[in-house]
C-alpha cells in the first residue's frame, strides 16, 4: 500500500492567512495540491494533516477526493505533523510520499518519476530538487537591519534546492521520526532525518515551477504559473 501524507497544518504567519484555504479560480490551494494524487493510479490512499481547529473546514474541502482516508490534527511544527500522519497509517503502508500541502503545482509525472527512481535505485528515500540559479553565500553575524557580513561563496555545482514530493520506505521514515522525537532533533525536511541516521537518499530532477507558497508574492507567482500549467 502506497500512501501520500500531505502536511497542511501551517498557521500562515508569514503569509498572513491560512494558505491552504486561500482560493484561486474558485478552488483552494489544498485542492490544487490533492488533485494529482487523487488522479494518480500509483497512489492508493491520502492522509491530510490540518490545524486541529480547522479540521471541519478541511474535511469539507477534501470531500471531492475519495482517496483521502482521513484528516488528522497536526502539530506545532511540520515535523510533528508528518509524524502524526505516519503514526496514523502504521501497519498499513510500505511506501509513503510526503508532499507539502502548499505546493499546488505538482504534476502526476513527478509522482511517476519519484516512484520509478525509488524502484530503480533501491534506496530508502528519493527526493526532488533543482539546481540553484543564484550565487549562494554564507553570511556571519547580522549588522544593522537585514545586513550581514559575507564569509564565503559556496560551489553551486554541489548544491541543490530541495522540494517535495519525497518518497520513503515507510518503516525507515517512521523509525527516523521516532528517533528524532526522542532526541529532540528537528530537521528541515523528512530526508534530513534519514541522512542523520545513516540511510541513503537520492535526489532526482524537480521542477522550478513546483513552488511552495510561503509569502503573498508566491501566490502571485502561482497564479501566473497556473495559467501555463493548466494548458
Amino acid at each position: 500500500m502506497r500512501y501520500a501524507v500531505i502536511p497542511a497544518a501551517g498557521r500562515g504567519k508569514r503569509f498572513g492567512a491560512k494558505k491552504q484555504f486561500v482560493e484561486v479560480n474558485g478552488k483552494s490551494i489544498i485542492e490544487f495540491t490533492l488533485r494529482p494524487f487523487q488522479e494518480s493510479s500509483l497512489i492508493d490512499k491520502i492522509i491530510v494533516v490540518a490545524p486541529e481547529e480547522f479540521i471541519p473546514e478541511m474535511e469539507t474541502r477534501v470531500e471531492k477526493f475519495p482517496k483521502v482516508e482521513s484528516v488528522i490534527p497536526g502539530g506545532c511544527e511540520r515535523q510533528e505533523s508528518v509524524f502524526n500522519g505516519l503514526k496514523c497509517i502504521q501497519n498499513r503502508c510500505s511506501e509513503v510520499i510526503v508532499h507539502d500541502g502548499v505546493r499546488p503545482l505538482i504534476a502526476r509525472k513527478m509522482i511517476n518519476d519519484l516512484i520509478s527512481a525509488y524502484q530503480e535505485y533501491g534506496v530508502e528515500g528519493v527526493i526532488t530538487a533543482v539546481k540553484p540559479k543564484d550565487t549562494i553565500k554564507v553570511v556571519g553575524a547580522p549588522l544593522e537591519g537585514s545586513d550581514f557580513l559575507v564569509k564565503e561563496t559556496l560551489n553551486r555545482e554541489k548544491l541543490v534546492l530541495v522540494q517535495t514530493p519525497q518518497l520513503f520506505n515507510f518503516e525507515v521514515l517512521l523509525e527516523c521520526h521516532k528517533k528524532a522525537a526522542e532526541e529532540g532533533f528537528w530537521g528541515t525536511d523528512d530526508a534530513s532525518l534519514l541522512e542523520r541516521y545513516g540511510y541513503t537518499v537520492v535526489a532526482i530532477k524537480g521542477n522550478y515551477r513546483n513552488i511552495k507558497i510561503t509569502t503573498p508574492e508566491d501566490l502571485e507567482i502561482f497564479k501566473v504559473f497556473l495559467t501555463q500549467f493548466e494548458k
